[in-house]
């Protein structure tokens, strides 16, 4: 079982390397990739799917009829304990019955959408146990490079600009893979997009110290003359390129995690539990951050920063069997009635041309790969998305929330280091506390903004969801930017002093749990809930990779005078929250 699944998980990515420019125009690609991971379900919940969409297609052949006299159609339909065949009459009563029971499909869905929503936390704790650990894991690989960073540009003598490229170059991955997993999301299983998405980053990370041994580091001796003779030693590294490939292959990787999650809380938190479900899974982040904070330094000392990424790597590939067992995309409900239909009803479908001639009839469930997954592309409400104030004023709230979020993972223990002149451990723990305010504060947001809004908020009251949601953007960019600039107009000479300051940023940063983290799932419906946050999210991660690269070219020209980063990253805040209280409403405009 398991060697299939991987073999089925490196096949996927394959022909995503070979395909990557055409891989959403392609009928190839889609064709190869759908045939061989389109969603498994189960065999009762799959055959009642069947039914139904084969009553819906009957009934629009029996509408096509009406307005083409030249076709007739006849169907059939028979019990699978009947083996005799039916007369004329008994087949034209079928067809009768078929076109009832095709308009009763409406109800049928409808019963099923209220049967989702009567779910109860016991019934969706596991999924969103899985989101959270996978949200720890993501966050866990990505920091441990924070941590590693100072051993590593110590063994390599790297400059700030190097260090910042490498920590951007991870975002530069991410957000080219932002679309393209939110499509994927759409049309194919998250739980597959899952798999495969951990599998590729734990390998990234595994690869890691491999791609780093490659790096060339020159020396150049220089003399200067001042009274005295001078000797500079100057190192310059080079061939780092393999180092950032992999690291942007990993962001790349990464890219699945927010998307997928979306698609799968979607469709199973009930909505009066979207903003606790998100801020539960955000703070998996957070607490990843922390592990990769607090263990990273003594997984160090026993292996070098090498065994790290190899031991990380080893964990993530690990997770796989856990996910792949027992994630779901979906809760299965089938009523009473489907079950007593799938144990009596056999379909068949049969199209007769005027002439008499037997056609082959398209079942719902038998449409072919390249319709299931190019009608996601060509479906998507692609000009509503990219013309709606409320999707730019979430786009720029999130870019202004990532500009400070990737410097803040990026360089944190690296500002301890270089500020205060403290070892690996002593920075990384200094960084530990921030993270835990941030998941504290998360799920502070996410709760009380679901308790505002059962208790005040009447169903479909859009301005108070609004109302709700700018006030809690708005502490969650105007809260750091008070502590940044604070920080920033004199640098503490107490280190303790400085991580006070940087928790208040973080924890307040982790309100928009209940911002515009919860956008797309009020914005949109359960199939574009996963695209609308690639969409606004690709710009995001742009943005964040050049405010990290940014930063390096800062502390290089500035003699490590880390006051203008802080400041910058203040002044970034303060217009993403403008945006947002400017052109964001919860009316939903995309199902």
């Amino acid at each position: 079982m398991m060697p299939l699944l991987l073999t089925r998980i490196l096949f996927l990515f394959i022909l995503l390397v070979q395909h990557g420019s055409c891989f959403i125009g392609s009928k190839h690609c889609w064709n190869q990739i759908a045939t061989n991971f389109v969603p498994r379900r189960s065999s009762s919940e799959q055959y009642a799917r069947h039914v139904l969409e084969t009553r819906s297609h009957l009934h629009l052949l029996h509408l096509q009829k009406t307005d083409d006299q030249s076709n007739s159609l006849r169907v059939t339909s028979e019990k699978n304990i009947l083996s005799s065949s039916k007369d004329d009459s008994d087949n034209k009563e079928d067809s009768l019955s078929f076109k009832g029971e095709a308009q009763e499909m409406k109800s049928d869905q409808n019963h099923q959408t209220s049967a989702d929503a009567e779910l109860s936390v016991s019934d969706y704790a596991p999924i969103l146990a899985l989101c959270w650990f996978v949200a720890l894991l993501s966050a866990l690989d990505r920091v441990a490079m924070s941590v590693a960073i100072i051993p590593l540009s110590n063994e390599f003598h790297l400059t700030d600009t190097v260090k910042g490229e490498i920590s951007s170059v991870f975002s530069v991955g991410y957000g080219l893979g932002i679309i393209p997993a939110g499509l994927l999301v759409s049309a194919v299983s998250p739980r597959l997009i899952m798999a495969c998405g951990v599998l590729l980053w734990s390998l990234a990370t595994f690869g890691t110290p491999i791609a780093a041994n490659m790096i060339h580091v020159l020396q150049n001796t220089g003399t200067m003359t001042n009274e005295e003779l001078t000797t500079t030693i100057l190192y310059v590294a080079e061939n780092t390129a393999p180092l950032l490939l992999i690291r942007s292959v990993m962001g790349a990787a990464e890219s699945v995690v927010l998307p997928t999650i979306q698609r799968i809380l979607s469709n199973w938190i009930p909505a009066s539990k979207k903003s606790l479900s998100i801020a539960t899974v955000f703070s998996g982040f957070q607490i990843g951050t922390v592990c990769a904070y607090t263990l990273s330094p003594g997984v160090m000392e026993g292996f070098g920063w090498r065994g790290l990424f190899y031991i990380y790597g080893m964990i993530g590939a690990l997770w796989l069997i856990p996910w792949w067992l027992l994630a779901k995309d979906e809760p299965n409900i089938v009523t009473k009635e489907t079950n007593t239909e799938l144990a009596h009803l056999v379909v068949e479908q049969k199209l007769i041309d005027e002439n008499g001639e037997e056609a082959v009839g398209v079942m719902g469930s038998q449409l072919t790969s390249w319709q299931e997954a190019t009608s996601v592309f060509k479906d998507a409400p692609w000009k509503a998305l990219l013309t709606s104030k409320a999707t730019w004023a979430v786009t720029i709230a999130h870019a202004a929330n990532n500009w400070g979020l990737y410097n803040n993972l990026s360089w944190t223990p690296t500002f301890y280091a270089e500020q205060y002149g403290l070892n690996v451990k002593e920075s990384a723990l200094l960084s530990v506390l921030p993270s835990v305010a941030g998941a504290i504060s998360g799920l502070l947001a996410g709760y009380t903004a679901d308790k505002i809004l059962s208790n005040i908020a009447k169903d479909g009251d859009v301005n108070t969801t609004t109302l709700v949601r700018k006030v809690f953007q708005s502490l969650a960019l105007l809260g750091p930017a008070a502590c940044l600039l604070t920080l920033a107009s004199d640098i503490p000479e107490n280190p303790a002093t400085a991580q006070l300051l940087l928790t208040g940023a973080v924890g307040l940063q982790a309100f928009n749990a209940a911002g515009y983290s919860s956008a797309p799932q009020e914005k949109a419906g359960d199939q574009w809930s996963g695209l609308l946050y690639s969409i606004t999210t690709l710009p995001g991660v742009v943005f964040g990779s050049i405010g990290v690269y940014i930063a390096g070219q800062i502390l290089d020209a500035t003699g490590q005078n880390w006051s203008g980063v802080f400041g910058l990253n203040a002044v970034v805040d303060v217009i993403g929250c403008l945006a947002f209280v400017a052109m964001y409403n919860s009316k939903k405009e995309f199902e």
